[in-house]
């Protein structure tokens, strides 16, 4: 995407807009990216149906971690994973329930 600096005498470019070309250009790594992707998907909530992580994060519009994070905070998470044993790392499987997950979003957004 070529930045353009041939502007007709008398107008001034509109510094927002070359300033979201140029951090465009940067930092673009196209439709292929992972998060790009992502984030531009549209999840539909159904109150009985229960959610991962993935799903929590892209209805958020937050990363994969930052929902690993927030979701042992939010009331009726399950965590459906392995026990920790001698010498071994318990696994986490979070699950959310749509009813849950739709009640922490109105107390968020309630404010």
């Amino acid at each position: 995407m070529p930045l353009s600096t041939n502007y007709p005498q008398g107008n001034k470019p509109d510094l927002r807009k070359v300033g979201r070309d140029i951090y465009e250009w940067l930092t673009n790594t196209g439709s292929r990216g992972y998060k790009q992707r992502m984030r531009n998907q549209t999840i539909k909530i159904e109150p009985e149906q229960n959610y991962a992580p993935s799903e929590v994060a892209a209805f958020l519009n937050l990363s994969y971690d930052a929902a690993l994070r927030l979701m042992p905070k939010m009331k009726g998470v399950v965590d459906l994973g392995t026990p920790t044993r001698r010498y071994k790392r318990g696994k986490k499987k979070l699950r959310i329930s749509g009813k849950n997950l739709l009640k922490f979003v109105r107390s968020k957004t309630r404010d």
